[in-house]
């Protein structure tokens, strides 16, 4: 389970209320579904099958800082991140957002595939979206 680093709190966004941020956590692993999962930002998930996929997941604000968790993901040798997100609606912000996807895509050398939750009840405030 990867929880989300940077939690932000700032116009309609409220998050510090009720989250705690995922590189605070005390524990490497928690019980789900009655099993035993890792729990952490610092996650990679390999394939034996294809050694060069090595996959690094972030939450969607993640992306939005000046340094996301997944530059240095990259440098633990990550070749793939994904962002899954829940990203509004906001005059601009696509054309924004997928230039900052592409440009992270670039600095760390690897795949950025990017999903936002959607379609919501009230649209257009908020909506799904995937860049690949």
């Amino acid at each position: 389970m990867v929880p989300k680093t940077y939690l932000p709190n700032y116009r309609e966004f409220y998050e510090a209320r009720q989250f705690t941020p995922g590189d605070a956590a005390r524990a490497s692993e928690i019980d789900l579904a009655g099993q035993r999962a890792p729990f952490g930002s610092g996650l990679m998930f390999r394939l034996k099958e294809i050694p060069a996929f090595v996959l690094h997941v972030e939450i969607c604000e993640d992306l939005w800082v000046p340094a996301p968790p997944s530059s240095f993901a990259a440098l633990a040798g990550a070749s793939v991140i994904a962002n899954l997100s829940a990203s509004n609606i906001v005059v601009g912000k696509e054309g924004y957002r997928h230039q900052l996807a592409g440009n992270q895509s670039a600095r760390c050398l690897a795949a950025y595939l990017y999903s936002a939750a959607g379609p919501a009840s009230r649209p257009p405030t908020w909506r799904g979206t995937a860049t690949p």
